[in-house]
């Protein structure tokens, strides 16, 4: 059973003994046993489920052992890939002990059904954290906008919501209940604040805790791919624009809204990241980054799998694992529990994130691919998570 709620946090903390590597000895594969369908080894590549266009708008030229899939160079797996267990993660998290990974919805029989021509709108209500280290009282309102994504992965016209996220609005009765444990649950519980990172020995008069931002907008279609932009005082924060964003009707709590988390990312965090991950002249002006976490079919994040990205990034990292200091690791060669990576200076346009694992019983697979846009001096949130309603191939 997964556990889907909270997002991960990024915080700008320096890599520490706990990272570890990643191990380079693949555990038995049983082979190609799936049922694949049409979407088996189609390009010779040895890469399993690959539904994207044939041809590329770009096609990339990879080196040495990389794979090219989905047009994106990709480096082999290392190790076999497992989902993350809610033991050492709170959120797109497996119950003990975890399942195999699930590739269901890569193949023709468990693809999502196509988008309505008349889809039902849903309220969605949710809280807007920080990526990391930042003053939520200091830094003033979040703008919270839904916009529906154009063919190209760029914003389609005007917003179709906006709402002015504020501290004073948040109230932990309008939010569901969410998952806490440790330092977090007993210093800084319910869903309206959350603790500061790199934070220990915290009591509940330490001060140690920060507010969230409520914001509620509808209206908003269900089964379309939509971007939610998330921006606020330039001072402090980075815009952020998160791309693959699908809601559905069955997702609806029972007050009625779906529930979505949203994030912005600090100034100085926007600085530090790329110091961390060994680009210490930063990005540079008028660039754009990448980042987002890797999921299997039922949500669930995964340790092991590879990312892609064309155009390829100056530097392309994963992360240490540590949920309440995740910061990028740069001996590992894989996602981490957190499934995260980070794509670092890519120039604005046009960006495809595609990411593949080698799964135990099934072989090496291409977990799905999203086509988005890099903006200017922020940060594009990619997530993958398997076939996506849009990308259902057509029928003959």
């Amino acid at each position: 059973m997964a556990r889907l709620r909270l997002a991960s946090v990024l915080a700008c903390l320096a890599c520490t003994s706990a990272c570890g590597n990643d191990d380079t000895s693949l555990p038995a594969d049983g082979g190609d046993t799936a049922d694949t369908g049409d979407t088996g080894d189609t390009s010779g590549n040895g890469v399993l489920y690959e539904i994207c266009p044939a041809t590329c708008a770009t096609t990339p030229t990879c080196t040495g052992d990389q794979i090219l899939s989905c047009c994106t160079c990709i480096e082999p797996p290392v190790i076999a890939a497992q989902r993350t267990p809610c033991g050492q993660m709170s959120d797109y998290c497996d119950e003990a002990p975890p399942d195999p990974v699930n590739v269901g919805c890569l193949v023709e029989s468990g693809w999502p059904e196509p988008p309505p021509l008349d889809p039902p709108t849903v309220t969605v209500r949710g809280v807007v954290d920080v990526y990391g280290n930042g003053n939520t009282s200091a830094g003033g309102d979040i703008t919270v906008e839904f916009y529906t994504m154009a063919d190209d992965g760029s914003t389609d016209g005007s917003p179709i919501a906006t709402s002015i996220a504020t501290l004073a609005a948040c109230e932990e009765s309008l939010l569901p209940a969410i998952f806490e444990s440790g330092d977090e649950a007993s210093c800084c519980p319910g869903p309206c604040q959350e603790l500061m990172p790199d934070t220990s020995d915290c009591t509940p008069t330490s001060g140690d805790c920060r507010e969230l931002w409520l914001y509620e907008v509808t209206g908003i279609p269900t089964s379309t791919p939509l971007i939610l932009h998330t921006s606020g005082d330039p001072l402090f924060w980075k815009d952020l624009y998160y791309s693959n964003v699908f809601f559905f009707p069955e997702e609806e709590e029972p007050g009625g809204y779906v529930y979505y988390r949203a994030k912005t990312l600090s100034v100085d965090d926007w600085r530090g990241i790329p110091a961390s991950a060994g680009d210490f002249d930063g990005i540079a002006p008028g660039q754009g980054a990448v980042a987002g976490e890797i999921h299997d079919c039922d949500n669930v994040k995964l340790v092991g799998a590879m990312v892609g990205v064309n155009p390829s990034p100056t530097t392309l990292v994963y992360f240490n694992g540590v949920e309440e200091k995740p910061y990028p690791n740069t001996m590992r060669h894989s996602t981490n529990i957190d499934g995260l990576y980070a794509a670092l200076e890519i120039p604005p346009g046009p960006v495809r994130v595609s990411a593949i694992a080698d799964v135990d019983g099934v072989g090496r697979v291409n977990l799905g691919y999203w086509d988005a846009q890099v903006i200017a001096n922020a940060l594009t949130v990619v997530t993958i998570r398997g076939t996506r309603p849009t990308q259902v191939p057509a029928a003959p």
